[in-house]
């Protein structure tokens, strides 16, 4: 009868032990997906920042040189019209009258 209980007691507790390894390792199988789905979704956010920033200071550089080539463009053609001017005024003698 001894030997009974002693066997039943075994029994009950590697039952219980098998339960809770089988419990642990299926909480683990839950944790490590969550694990890597929340570091994936933070590698794909901070990437995406970085993109945007990349994409804004791109953006910026580019409008500073559209800016920057009409201003020149607007300069050389006021110089070459005031050049055009002056050489049409000194085509001009003093024999003639300017009108």
């Amino acid at each position: 009868m001894f030997n009974l209980s002693v066997s039943k007691i075994a029994k009950t507790s590697l039952l219980v032990a098998v339960m809770m390894g089988a419990s642990m390792s299926a909480n683990a199988d839950t944790l490590i997906p969550a694990d890597l789905t929340s570091n994936l979704e933070k590698n794909i956010s901070a990437q995406m920042q970085d993109m945007m920033q990349v994409a804004q200071r791109e953006l910026s550089l580019s409008l500073q040189t559209q800016l920057s080539e009409a201003m020149f463009e607007v300069e050389e053609n006021d110089v070459e019209s005031q050049l055009a001017q002056e050489t049409s005024e000194k085509a001009i003698t003093s024999a003639m009258v300017k009108e």
